[in-house]
């Protein structure tokens, strides 16, 4: 634009010129001379005067520009971004311009990834099933997800804060600070609440080091509660298996030694010892009648209960026949609060087991002259079937496990007031889930046991 304006101001200025020329030929050749001078240092002087001006715009202009350029590159640095620059090509900025455009569109395009990356960074943290918690050289907080306050059981602040407000365990400072000290990765076992409610995770601590003052450690908590019980009970269920098995199967053997060294030959020796064999013998049978009871259960589809109409008084009366004798060497009292007209739809076989066993045990586990009350509660959907018994009672600690296969509710098997598989609750939990109830206990030490399990008022199944 400069040049055109140029050339466009010196033609004009060359036609004036001619002009002046032309008109000056009428004159004397002395006044023409001079006139001529005059003129052409005129011209001169205004096209020097144009072109001065012209090249002020055009510095003012570039100027401008050069100052747009200047606030778009700050605003850039505070993460905005203003439109584009728009130069002709001719323009001596041009090149400039469409650099600081392109950087601009760059920037942009890496800004908005980042903060996708970061919206995926917290949405993974957020729903992440492992505790995660980032802390800094300063041993401040920077970084903790959803997961982490629930393990902690606290409310993790989001501003930058020392992480002992938060973790103030022993065992997972020391791992914290043991990792700051050595440098190095660390991972333990921790039991971060102790029993009845028992929380164990696994800690692991990774050290990442920045320059030479600086580093992070990243705290990561993985609940392996469930893993543990169920090594605890895999481990309590070889132990308690193989002392149910040896019990039995090691009295009999004793006494049957004994009776051919010579006791056989004492008619009241032998007539003692084969009860104590048949009895030792029936005590086997039942344990593997219940084993096999549990398998059949856990391999049979709950889609499976076979499901009719039931009076549910006359199925409990049928079996406190069949627990009759118990009942009188223990001089129970029975209370029968089930209504007579009580009729439920549910699996007739299933549902006289989980009575059995509840009954068995009220019984086992009761006070001489103690008593024994079995009611229920009918809802819209549900029905509820409640033995209660005056029994030794279950400690808080023992309730959260005595649905465990042979588990039992005594410090030492030697302390032990009754005999049994330790498999009957481990039945019923069985038959229970099978039925798609639930079975709740409440129990105190020396007052007794209340057993409820709520199952639906209409099972699902096939009908006979």
């Amino acid at each position: 634009m400069h040049n055109r304006w140029q050339q466009t101001t010196r033609l004009l200025l060359m036609e004036n010129v001619l002009l002046v020329l032309i008109v000056l030929q009428h004159f004397s050749p002395i006044k023409w001379s001079w006139h001529l001078v005059g003129c052409l240092v005129g011209a001169w002087l205004v096209l020097a005067v144009i072109e001065g001006l012209i090249a002020w715009r055009q510095q003012s202009e570039r100027q401008r520009t050069i100052d747009r350029m200047e606030a778009k590159l700050r605003q850039m640095s505070s993460q905005q971004f203003p439109p584009h620059i728009l130069l002709p090509q001719s323009d001596p900025l041009y090149s400039l311009a469409q650099a600081v455009n392109q950087l601009e569109s760059y920037q942009k395009n890496q800004t908005r990834r980042a903060e996708l990356q970061e919206k995926e960074l917290m949405m993974i943290m957020r729903y992440l099933p492992v505790g995660v918690m980032v802390i800094d050289h300063r041993r401040q907080v920077q970084l903790s997800n959803p997961a982490m306050s629930e393990l902690l059981q606290v409310s993790v602040n989001t501003v930058a804060h020392i992480y002992t407000k938060d973790i103030q365990l022993y065992a997972l400072t020391k791992l914290i600070e043991d990792t700051i000290a050595s440098g190095k990765n660390q991972r333990a076992t921790i039991t971060l609440t102790p029993a009845p409610n028992t929380q164990v995770v696994e800690a692991s601590t990774v050290y990442i080091q920045g320059n030479r003052s600086q580093f992070q450690i990243v705290l990561m908590l993985y609940d392996i509660t469930e893993v543990y019980m169920i090594e605890q009970m895999q481990d309590d269920f070889v132990s308690n298996a193989s002392h149910e098995l040896k019990t039995p199967i090691t009295a009999i053997s004793g006494f049957t030694e004994t009776l051919l060294g010579g006791a056989k030959d004492d008619p009241a020796t032998l007539d003692q010892f084969l009860h104590i064999i048949a009895d030792e013998s029936q005590r086997l049978i039942d344990l593997i009648q219940d084993v096999l009871s549990l398998s059949r259960i856990r391999a049979q589809n709950t889609t499976m209960l076979t499901v009719v109409p039931l009076a549910v008084r006359p199925l409990i009366e049928q079996e406190l026949a069949v627990v009759q004798q118990a009942i009188e060497r223990q001089h129970l009292t029975i209370n029968n609060q089930v209504d007579a007209d009580l009729t439920i739809t549910s699996d007739s076989q299933k549902l006289s087991q989980i009575i059995k066993n509840l009954l068995t045990n009220a019984i086992k586990y009761n006070r001489p002259h103690g008593s024994v009350t079995i009611a229920t509660m009918v809802g819209q959907q549900t029905w509820s079937l409640i033995v209660k018994d005056t029994g030794i009672g279950i400690s808080a600690d023992d309730q959260q496990r005595i649905f465990e296969r042979f588990y039992r509710a005594s410090p030492s098997r030697s302390q032990q007031l009754v005999s049994g598989t330790g498999l009957g609750l481990a039945i019923v939990q069985e038959l229970v889930n099978a039925m798609h109830g639930t079975i709740d206990v409440v129990s105190q030490r020396g007052v007794g046991t209340t057993m409820t399990v709520t199952l639906p008022l209409v099972a699902s199944g096939s009908t006979k």
